[in-house]
């Protein structure tokens, strides 16, 4: 009878932490929700800042990182690869979905593990996926590291656990961008204790990172970047609380415009507070040790680094790194790295209701989960920007006549990498959908100031502006340009194009587009 019984409450826990997560992960994620039904037309399209997932994808040279810096390696890869079965904002919806839910599930076992009772579990699973870092690096665009992110309590747990495939396969998945890769590799070796078991994740790191290494290693001071973008893009200070306490709350991203309308920057220093006075009870009660205190170490470091970053001192400090330190450019945006205290904070906010042994249980996980909402009480309204938009059929018809002339390499005009689509800034997403070799001028517009950028592509760009023809010495094939988003950004299409004596050749044109040939 007591089998029985234990293997029915076993199945009834498993059933509800599976249930409550899906729905959680629903309600906060729906726009992704939403891509795997709409997505199937290949015309819909993820388009925010940085998020570009068009309907179809091709295999490029920025795709594999064949020409240029690995940019977005593997993630475009593995997405163009399977672009010809399922479309990419399917796939990005079902991960999305699927990270969110594992994550969430991860964060009740990590909190179980350490002694929380089902309404604590029930809190660390809502901290997953309803926190401020979800909401500002998916309005930045940076789907794939929110996926990452959001896995880091199940890393932790499956260290924790020795549980070596499903570590590998969590690992993996992270894996689809180097940041995510980092942030997994480094959570499971803490969470492991660097004992023998500290290698599964090592070495998985290792192979993992090929993808991105090895195209940067063809050029390696084409991964230097500019020491202003260490103060570009250092954590920001939030209204009452400063940068320590808006990364405490994990919030502070560098770009303003993508901080959610609805935030409480103060209910985020409070649950900071909370988790250390848990901390500190758990450490008198002796239960302050193994693995929560190295995570609980972690999550430390990951709050102090990127705020000491962010002082005078710490941006030149970053800035000379970032000069003289190749691939250094993947530390500059060290705000993303406070994630790395969230496996931390699930379990110690979980276990909150121990400094208050007289009040009933629920009430202070409960209190903790109003804080946690009151962060970014709106997230769900916050995050409608993210619903798929459909692609004008322009942009397929680009896609085809570029293909027929033979692709190779391809410019696009007008300069830059971002365009206006459906009221949003999003990245180009014809970088995603041409065939052969897209020219990505590679440069970031922040604040009005250009940061970064290869700088012959730049050179050409600033020439055809100015009515300087060098597209063949430059090994341009094919220049596309958008006459729409041309007017919309202030410059006119290139008089070496059509100045009626030029040798390039028109190939086809279309309402708001046109395809010329490099003579």
């Amino acid at each position: 009878m007591t089998i029985t019984t234990d293997a029915t409450e076993s199945r009834t826990g498993v059933r509800w932490r599976l249930s409550w997560c899906v729905v959680l992960t629903v309600v906060v994620l729906w726009p992704f929700a939403v891509a795997v039904v709409a997505g199937w037309d290949r015309d819909s399209a993820l388009l925010l800042r940085d998020l570009s997932v068009p309907g179809s994808m091709a295999l490029n040279d920025l795709a594999t990182g064949a020409h240029g810096l690995a940019r977005a390696v593997p993630q475009d890869a593995v997405l163009a690869f399977l672009s010809p079965v399922l479309p990419p904002t399917v796939v990005v919806g079902l991960l999305m979905c699927a990270c969110g839910a594992a994550g969430a599930w991860g964060a009740t076992v990590l909190a179980q593990r350490f002694g929380a009772g089902r309404v604590g579990q029930a809190l660390a699973s809502f901290l997953v996926v309803w926190n401020p870092y979800v909401a500002e690096r998916l309005l930045q665009g940076h789907w794939s590291v929110v996926a990452a992110g959001m896995l880091l309590p199940l890393v932790a747990w499956l260290s924790l656990e020795r549980r070596r495939v499903w570590l590998v396969v969590a690992l993996a998945v992270c894996a689809l961008t180097p940041t995510g890769l980092i942030l997994a590799v480094v959570t499971a070796v803490v969470a492991s204790g660097w004992r023998w078991f500290s290698l599964v994740p090592a070495v998985a790191g290792a192979v993992l990172s090929l993808p991105w290494v090895i195209p940067s290693l063809g050029d390696a001071s084409a991964t230097l970047t500019d020491a202003g973008g260490a103060s570009l893009f250092a954590a920001r200070a939030e209204p009452w609380v400063g940068t320590l306490g808006a990364l405490a709350g994990l919030g502070g991203i560098w770009n303003s415009d993508a901080v959610p309308d609805h935030r409480v920057p103060v209910a985020g220093v409070l649950l900071a507070v909370a988790a250390v006075v848990v901390a500190v009870v758990l450490w008198r009660r002796g239960e302050w040790s193994g693995g929560l205190r190295r995570l609980s170490v972690l999550a430390v470091t990951a709050v102090l680094v990127p705020a000491l970053l962010a002082t005078g001192p710490g941006v030149t400090l970053l800035g000379e790194v970032l000069e003289i330190l190749p691939g250094a450019g993947l530390l500059r945006d060290t705000q993303k790295f406070v994630v790395l205290a969230l496996p931390a904070l699930v379990i110690l906010l979980a276990r909150v209701d121990v400094p208050v042994p007289r009040v009933a249980s629920a009430a202070p996980v409960l209190a903790a989960g109003f804080l946690a909402f009151l962060q970014v009480p709106a997230l769900p309204v916050d995050l409608s920007d993210l619903r798929p938009t459909t692609l004008d059929r322009g942009y397929a018809d680009a896609v085809d006549s570029v293909e027929d002339a033979g692709a190779g390499r391809t410019l696009l005009w007008p300069p830059g990498n971002y365009r206006i689509i459906d009221g949003r800034p999003a990245l180009d997403p014809l970088l995603k959908m041409l065939p052969g070799s897209p020219v990505d001028p590679g440069y970031l517009v922040v604040d009005g100031r250009i940061v970064d950028g290869d700088p012959d592509t730049v050179r050409l760009l600033s020439g055809l502006a100015a009515g300087d023809d060098g597209l063949a010495e430059a090994g341009v094939d094919l220049v596309l340009v958008e006459t729409d988003a041309t007017e919309d950004a202030g410059v006119s299409v290139p008089a070496v194009l059509t100045d009626g004596v030029s040798p390039h050749e028109l190939l086809w044109s279309a309402d708001g587009w046109e395809l010329y040939r490099v003579r």
